[in-house]
């Protein structure tokens, strides 16, 4: 074999060994774990459901930043219920639902679409929203999908008007995606008064293609003591910890 075929070859398998460990880095993740995630699968500390649920989901940044506040309340042993706001086909239910089946976790949406009257003054991405957008979803589907126990609620119809059932409870953890104005602020006003304190508040689509939840939210951040912290995930994500 002659001194070039035998570079050419090598040449190529280095090339192949460095193309095949990008590979398994951009799709497995590894290089992104929290120190945290790695030491608790070490430890066996994580359902396989869960390990299935991160293996899945494409914006790692948003699944982590849920995993890290579940964990730390169960640390740190603050009581009280999960709830979604914008639940859809029940995506993002089933990751938090998994990640601590042991809460009572309280569904909203109204299963059906958005209201004429909600679109009205949205702009932005919610502008080319129609009444039908996000209504190729039921309850049942939801319930299904999300493959969890007894301690799922669903609170089908229109926000304000649904919460009336857990106007006595207190929440954990609070996450919200209902893309307008109108629901994210009668959101934001219900349940901040029932989170406990180190409870957590989670508002997805903080950026400028969403202006009715960006000004949903900074108008409620002038009236309440916390800082609102933004976590770099896919399409940003406000999040609020309740003061102790």
């Amino acid at each position: 074999m002659s001194l070039y075929l035998l570079l050419n070859g090598s040449l190529l398998i280095v090339l192949l060994t460095l193309s095949g460990w990008y590979v398994w880095l951009r799709f497995s993740g590894e290089e992104t774990y929290p120190v945290a995630w790695n030491e608790a699968k070490k430890s066996k500390r994580i359902s396989k459901a869960v390990r299935r649920l991160e293996r899945m989901y494409r914006d790692k940044t948003r699944f982590f930043n849920w995993w890290l506040q579940v964990e730390r309340l169960k640390r740190e042993k603050i009581d009280g219920d999960f709830a979604e706001m914008g639940v859809y086909k029940g995506r993002s239910a089933k990751v938090l639902h998994h990640m601590d089946p042991s809460r009572i976790f309280h569904l909203f949406d109204t299963f059906d679409g958005f209201r004429r009257e909600d679109l009205e003054g949205e702009s932005g991405e919610a502008a080319t929203y129609t009444p039908i957008h996000f209504a190729d979803t039921d309850e049942e589907s939801v319930i299904q999908y999300i493959n969890g126990n007894q301690n799922i609620r669903i609170h089908k119809g229109y926000f304000p008007g649904t919460e009336e059932v857990v106007r006595d409870c207190r929440f954990a953890l609070v996450n919200m995606d209902a893309d307008l104005y109108n629901p994210t602020h009668a959101g934001l006003e219900f349940f901040y008064s029932r989170l406990v304190p180190g409870g957590v508040m989670l508002i997805h689509d903080y950026n400028h293609k969403w202006p009715g939840i960006m000004k949903a939210v900074d108008e409620f951040a002038k009236k309440i003591p916390e800082v609102v912290a933004f976590v770099p995930d896919t399409d940003g994500t406000a999040m609020i910890i309740k003061n102790r």
